[in-house]
């Protein structure tokens, strides 16, 4: 997700390594949007490219500082720190990070090759466990996300034509004149009821009876399964 055109123009200009005049794309979109964690954790990318390592892990510590929440942050900072040199701020780095998201796979890996590194040959296997047990679950449910558009497709096509002939079975055209008599109790206002809390059964039940919620599921599985920020 781009911030602004700026920074859009800044990040293509990265990817194809003109660093000049990606450096001043960066600066112009955070003329717009200033101190924007995105921009400033990209720019800091540039900065290493550039190796520029005050300037890189000043982007970095301030894009961490404002998005403590956010286990990449720390990530991000902890691979500028080892490139640099510091293993052993990179490792406290990697255990915050995986701290924050422990869900984190790449983060758990690097951490453990840091581990291997420093000879912390039982937490570095530990690392790497762990690591791969997260690639599993998470490659496993990307496999099913072509069976899941497939089922969305249908699951939307088939729910419209139930809606609308459920519609027309339980809204007939009223009868001449049958809009002036009163029919059942008269309609009052109700207080609507606590919503209960979602609950793992209650979720999966709307997946198959709620077409928002199932497209939310899907595009929450292609995000790699992070909330959007």
């Amino acid at each position: 997700m781009y911030i602004n055109s700026e920074h859009k123009k800044a990040q293509e200009l990265l990817d194809e390594q003109k660093f000049e005049k990606s450096l001043l794309a960066f600066n112009k979109a955070l003329t717009l949007d200033p101190n924007h964690p995105d921009i400033l954790s990209h720019r800091g990318v540039l900065y290493l490219h550039l190796n520029q390592k005050k300037k890189c892990i000043d982007d970095l510590e301030l894009s961490l500082r404002l998005d403590e929440d956010y286990g990449f942050r720390y990530a991000a900072l902890a691979y500028a720190t080892d490139y640099f040199g510091d293993i052993d701020a990179a490792i406290v780095l990697y255990e915050k990070a995986v701290q924050v998201d422990p869900d984190d796979a790449i983060s758990h890996n690097n951490l453990g090759l840091l581990m291997e590194k420093r000879g912390y040959q039982k937490k570095a296997k530990d690392n790497f466990e762990r690591a791969d047990r997260l690639a599993e679950i998470q490659d496993d449910m990307l496999g099913k996300l072509d069976e899941l558009e497939a089922r969305e497709d249908n699951f939307i096509s088939n729910n419209g034509q139930q809606t609308n002939g459920q519609q027309k079975k339980d809204n007939p055209l009223p009868k001449p004149g049958s809009q002036m008599k009163p029919q059942g109790e008269r309609l009052q206002p109700k207080k609507l009821a606590t919503d209960s809390p979602k609950t793992f059964g209650s979720v999966s039940k709307d997946l198959v009876t709620d077409k928002n919620v199932f497209k939310e599921f899907v595009a929450f599985v292609k995000n790699g399964f992070k909330l959007k920020k």
